[in-house]
C-alpha cells in the first residue's frame, strides 16, 4: 500500500529515509530508473532541506549537491518496490511442466 506525499513530508527523521543512490542499489536497477519511478509516481519521495543536505554531506551518504536537490526516498516505499515483478521470465523457474 503507498501512502500519500503528504505522509512522506511528515517523516523527520533521515534514518527512515534512503537517498536515490542507496535506493538503486537495493533495488538493483540504475539511479535512472529510480528517478523514472519517481516521476510515474510509483515511489513516493521528497528533496531534502538545507539542513538534511548538511547532514549527508557530513557522513559521508552522498558526496555532493546536483542543481537538481537530493531526493529522499522513504525505506518502506523501497521495501514494497522490492516485491513488485520484474520484466521476463522468473529465473529458476520452468517454462513449461514436464510429463
Amino acid at each position: 500500500m503507498m501512502r500519500k506525499i503528504e505522509e512522506v513530508t511528515a517523516l523527520d527523521s533521515l534514518d527512515e529515509m534512503w537517498v536515490v543512490v542507496e535506493a538503486a542499489a537495493l533495488l538493483g536497477v540504475k539511479t535512472g530508473r529510480v528517478h523514472a519511478l519517481i516521476e510515474e509516481g510509483s515511489l513516493p519521495s521528497r528533496f531534502a532541506t538545507l539542513e538534511e543536505t548538511g547532514i549527508l554531506l557530513a557522513t559521508g551518504r552522498i558526496k555532493g549537491v546536483p542543481g537538481s536537490g537530493i531526493r529522499l526516498i522513504p525505506k518502506y516505499a523501497v521495501e514494497s518496490a522490492k516485491g513488485r515483478r520484474k520484466r521476463g521470465w522468473q529465473k529458476g523457474r520452468p517454462r513449461r511442466k514436464e510429463y
